[in-house]
């Protein structure tokens, strides 16, 4: 029951930071069981975009805990379209600073970071579906103390 009302409050907490302002195009968030992310536990977040022409912000939130044995975590990340792969890479997050204090925000246990998927808004090239994917690159089978991965992507305002 715990977990559960951390997942909830961890819900809510998203949703009021977005509240404010338009609703976004996607929200998503994955909650790994027993707090372990297996290698091949791929995150697909499926979107259908109308407008070529706005610019989108898109951002990752990982929550984990303070057993996570990582001051980083390798992602492999990818977007592709109906037809072909139109963004790839390999992103080192850091999670903790050198002396192991955390970078992400949280009360106890659980920290939280939100990341830019780029630091640039992303523009997509045209209308239809596109599968954002997420794969830990790190060797562990599973990766512990791994709680929530979240994506958000929302149209930037327009001046």
């Amino acid at each position: 029951m715990d977990r559960l009302l951390k997942f909830i409050v961890f819900a809510v907490l998203l949703t009021f930071g977005w509240s404010c302002q338009k609703a976004p195009l996607v929200q998503h968030v994955t909650t790994f069981a027993h707090d372990a992310w297996w290698p091949d536990s791929v995150i697909t977040v499926d979107v259908h975009v109308t407008d070529t022409l706005a610019v989108y912000r898109v951002a990752f939130q990982i929550r984990h805990s303070e057993d996570y044995p990582y001051s980083n975590l390798y992602l492999f990340r990818e977007i592709r379209s109906e037809t072909q792969t139109e963004y790839q890479d390999t992103v080192e997050v850091r999670l903790s600073n050198a002396q192991g204090a955390w970078y992400g925000q949280g009360v106890g246990a659980l920290k939280t970071l939100e990341l830019p998927f780029k630091q640039a808004g992303l523009r997509f090239p045209k209308v239809g579906n596109y599968r954002f994917r997420f794969q830990h690159g790190m060797r562990d089978t599973p990766l512990h103390g791994m709680r929530d991965f979240a994506l958000t992507i929302e149209e930037e305002p327009t001046e």
